[in-house]
């Protein structure tokens, strides 16, 4: 049996790992009394605080957001944090109090986050606990910069008097920001805890006896509403998931009749399929959206929709060249696409569509089906969107300037089939 390559962390993932192991480090450090305990411990927790806004920066800039940095970075940050004021306490420095309710604060948000993950919902992260991390974090910094100057001898000095007297008040503000944190977050996700008390569990039922067994009535399921889908090559689907591109580029398949492909719908599913997916005809940088294996009956899922901003169609290579940098597909499919006309009422050239692309927090998986399967653009699929929650994964202030970017670009295009939606 052939050996599998372990998986690899991205680099915000290394940075949060290493973030993990100062936690360690720290403790260890102010575990034992020695002489520069709080020294050691100052220098690690600010280096361990500067990782946690850099891996964020990095992934965001990179687009290396992933499932498991979703876990871990907040994982670490609670760590680092709450291993450190337990450290204080022990040394009489964190008041004991406080850091019950900061402790509370955090269980009590696990907690709300569980059950709405029993309910297939993923709450996001508020703003506001962004800046109760930077309130702790500030308050420990000024305490363990209070005991590093006393271990080099310095009581009497200003800095060492007033960090004594202000850290305090320091603790005061990290309160009142993490108790304020945490009742904005429940206020705002309320209606999952009144939906969970609510529900009640269903009474179990008598088991009949062997003398009034029932034949079985099939009921039959109830109607799913159907959403438009659009058939893309998977790793595509994968870049435009993660925002690495904003178009499509389209001519029709075999079964959209003579005259190809039309834009038939302004918002729709991404659908994800190996059918005709040519790795040797896309750029190499496509690799690493997805490895290129065969998707043959396996389930298939739903992550991304799209709305579709603008929709041009290319009637001249010049304007498909235009584009090379902004999308993943090689220049010989693109030509072979463009140039395809041999159908009749096919004309030469490309659909472009420009596309805002939303990401849903749990995956549709559906079983593949004959219905999704043969050469056409368009499918319908048994769910749709108005349940889920979603974000976009590309900003509104980018979206805008690389979509601005994309119609300059081609700025001699016919006219557009759906007029332009404002971004």
């Amino acid at each position: 049996m052939p050996l599998r390559r372990a998986p690899t962390l991205n680099l915000p993932n290394q940075l949060t790992v290493l973030r993990l192991g100062m936690c360690g480090l720290l403790l260890i450090s102010m575990s034992f009394d020695w002489s520069y305990a709080a020294t050691t411990a100052f220098l690690i927790f600010a280096l361990a605080s500067m990782t946690d806004w850099l891996d964020g920066e990095i992934a965001r800039a990179r687009n290396l957001v992933t499932d498991l940095g979703k876990l871990l970075d907040p994982l670490a940050d609670k760590i680092l944090i709450i291993g450190t004021l337990v450290a204080l306490v022990e040394r009489h420095i964190a008041p004991m109090w406080m850091v019950v309710i900061i402790i509370a604060r955090e269980f009590l948000i696990t907690g709300l986050r569980m059950i709405a993950a029993n309910k297939q919902k993923i709450l996001a992260a508020e703003r506001i606990g962004k800046h109760k991390t930077i309130s702790q974090i500030v308050a420990i910094l000024v305490s363990l910069a209070y005991l590093s100057l006393g271990e080099f001898g310095l009581q009497a000095m200003p800095v060492t008097r007033f960090l004594d007297a202000s850290q305090i008040w320091f603790y005061w503000i990290a309160l009142a920001i993490t108790v304020y944190s945490g009742l904005v977050y429940f206020w705002r996700n309320a209606a999952i805890l009144n939906e969970s008390m609510s529900e009640t569990s269903t009474p179990p039922t008598e088991p009949k006896s062997e003398t009034k067994l029932e034949t079985p009535v099939e009921i039959p399921p109830a109607p799913t509403p159907g959403a438009p889908a659009f058939k893309e090559w998977e790793a595509i689907v994968e870049a435009l998931g993660q925002g690495a591109q904003i178009i499509l580029l389209r001519k029709g398949g075999i079964a959209e009749g003579r005259a190809g492909f039309k834009v038939k719908h302004a918002k729709f599913w991404l659908f994800p399929t190996g059918y005709h997916q040519q790795w040797e005809k896309t750029k190499p940088a496509l690799r690493r959206f997805l490895s290129p294996t065969a998707t043959a009956g396996k389930e298939i899922a739903l992550n991304y929709f799209a709305e579709v901003t603008d929709a041009v169609y290319l009637s001249s290579w010049e304007q498909v060249a235009r584009l090379d940098d902004v999308h993943f597909w090689g220049e010989e499919i693109l030509r072979e696409r463009f140039g395809y006309h041999d159908r009749p009422g096919m004309e030469q050239g490309l659909h472009l569509l420009i596309v805002r692309v939303y990401r849903i927090n749990v995956p549709h998986r559906l079983q593949p089906s004959p219905a999704y399967e043969g050469c056409k653009s368009w499918i319908e699929v048994p769910v749709d969107w108005t349940t889920d929650i979603v974000a976009p994964v590309v900003n509104a202030e980018e979206f805008t300037t690389r979509r601005s970017r994309i119609l300059a670009a081609i700025a001699s295009a016919a006219e557009p089939l759906i007029k332009a939606n404002s971004a």
